[in-house]
């Protein structure tokens, strides 16, 4: 396997869940739940999503999935959680040629529905895949599983910041994507079976995972636990999300009052300045939300709002703000870029 870290996953754990935190959401096609949990929806509104604290021991955290209906899937409805691994760490499986290395995924999971249900791997252009079966022999327990996977030797496989594989586990999708066969690559965009569980199909049923670790060999080893800090740095690669100071809220000069940024005023309504990353970021992040940020120059404050904060720039380990319509500000000066608020952010995105 080499040195380095063997887990291939991000935040397996789900430890980490800047967006929503622990709070529930209902994810449109591309919304994450926990950090680099990307869930793949033909239809809005079919389920539910939070980080929990319901987990297997060793565990702190997992990923709760509720559905909110019983919808009956058509042929060419896709419900699926992926989870995709960036090329340049997936480059190691030598996927494409015949040294393709084999993978194991392990994971813990517990759902309200027993029986089949169906996980796998593709590749980024969805012209390989694989499926695998996967049983919940008891309802509403925690149980460990483990799939193998063959290495893929033929096929496009990315090795740069793109996607090199996708994960994906399967929420009730329909029949036209049920594999012909598992265990084997297939040159199709498939990721169910024909007797796979519809976990939207059941008003209210509830599917929990955590622990999920795709390493080389043939072989699930213990989860690879990592720290914290650790595990919340290498999800700001992908995403970050500035939140306000515990506290803040103050009048100018308070202490504790979020600032995160020096702007300068450039001219007597614009001010410009650098917001530093702290990492090196995917790709040159895009500006997704913000929500009480203030900016306070020479005892003056300005609340962005309507779209008047904009990227005067990007790189992957800086961003450049502008904002804009101010008054009574004056050439020159400088000032702090604040989220003032507990429930203030502002975030930036270079996820998939």
């Amino acid at each position: 396997m080499g040195t380095g870290r063997k887990n291939l996953v991000i935040n397996g754990g789900m430890t980490v869940s800047q967006r929503a935190l622990d709070t529930e959401v209902t994810p449109a096609h591309t919304d994450y739940g926990p950090d680099r949990m990307r869930f793949d929806l033909s239809q809005s509104s079919k389920l539910k999503v939070q980080q929990d604290t319901d987990a297997p021991a060793g565990f702190s955290h997992s990923m709760k999935v509720t559905s909110l209906s019983a919808y009956s899937s058509s042929s060419n409805d896709y419900f699926l959680l992926q989870n995709m691994i960036e090329g340049i760490d997936s480059a190691r499986l030598k996927w494409g040629t015949s040294e393709a290395q084999p993978v194991t995924l392990s994971f813990y999971v517990k759902s309200s529905l027993a029986g089949i249900h169906a996980c796998g791997i593709r590749n980024n252009n969805y012209t390989r895949g694989i499926t695998q079966r996967y049983e919940i022999k008891a309802p509403d327990t925690w149980e460990r599983k483990t799939v193998t996977f063959p290495g893929c030797p033929n096929g496009t496989w990315e090795t740069t910041t793109s996607a090199g594989l996708k994960i994906n586990f399967d929420l009730g999708s329909g029949s036209t994507y049920e594999a012909a066969s598992t265990g084997n690559w297939l040159a199709t965009n498939d990721f169910i079976t024909s007797d796979s569980v519809k976990i939207v199909g059941t008003n209210a049923a509830t599917w929990y995972i955590t622990g999920i670790q795709l390493e080389t060999g043939r072989v699930a080893t213990p989860f690879e636990h990592r720290s914290i800090a650790e595990e919340l740095q290498l999800c700001h690669r992908y995403y970050i999300k500035f939140r306000g100071a515990v506290g803040g809220g103050g009048g100018y000069g308070s202490a504790g009052d979020g600032a995160i940024a020096t702007l300068a005023n450039w001219t007597n309504t614009s001010a410009y300045g650098p917001i530093f990353m702290g990492t090196t970021m995917r790709y040159a992040p895009t500006l997704t939300g913000y929500a009480n940020v203030n900016y306070f120059s020479a005892g003056n404050t300005f609340a962005p709002s309507g779209g008047q904060m904009y990227l005067a720039g990007s790189s992957r380990n800086r961003v450049e703000i502008t904002i804009q319509s101010m008054t009574n500000m004056s050439q020159g000066n400088a000032g702090w870029l604040r989220i003032d608020n507990v429930n203030g952010y502002l975030s930036f995105d270079a996820d998939y």
